[in-house]
């Protein structure tokens, strides 16, 4: 295989993934992590990394949005797509599906997968 199909080959597999699986977190001690960025302040709808509890950290996100809806800890991207994890504010419904954009999907403990293709 030549150097460039190889280097290709690389970087279309390293593309965002899409839905992450919940076997790959502690959901139950994200939880509490997250509800503590609840209250964080936010410097336009980012949440700075001196906020971010530990359990969060270690998941190493790329950024972490607070809106309207709840908070985006964004944990995978590329180009328009992105992936990671959402938590709604109380009272606020989520519409699942995976047809959506962006799409969410349940794992547990009140925690979403979401994922936006553009």
């Amino acid at each position: 295989m030549s150097p460039i199909r190889l280097v290709f080959l690389v970087f279309v597999l390293s593309a965002c993934s899409g839905h992450q699986n919940a076997n790959d977190f502690d959901l139950a001690r994200l939880k509490g992590a997250v509800e503590q960025l609840f209250a964080a302040p936010t410097k336009g709808n980012h949440i700075e990394k001196k906020w971010w509890p530990s359990a969060i950290k270690e998941l190493n996100p790329e950024s972490i949005m607070k809106n309207e809806k709840g908070i985006y800890i964004r944990l995978d991207s590329f180009f328009v797509e992105a992936s990671g994890l959402f938590v709604p504010f109380p009272g606020i419904a989520i519409e699942l599906g995976v047809y959506s954009d962006p799409s969410y999907k349940l794992l547990g403990e009140g925690i979403y997968s979401y994922y936006v293709t553009g």
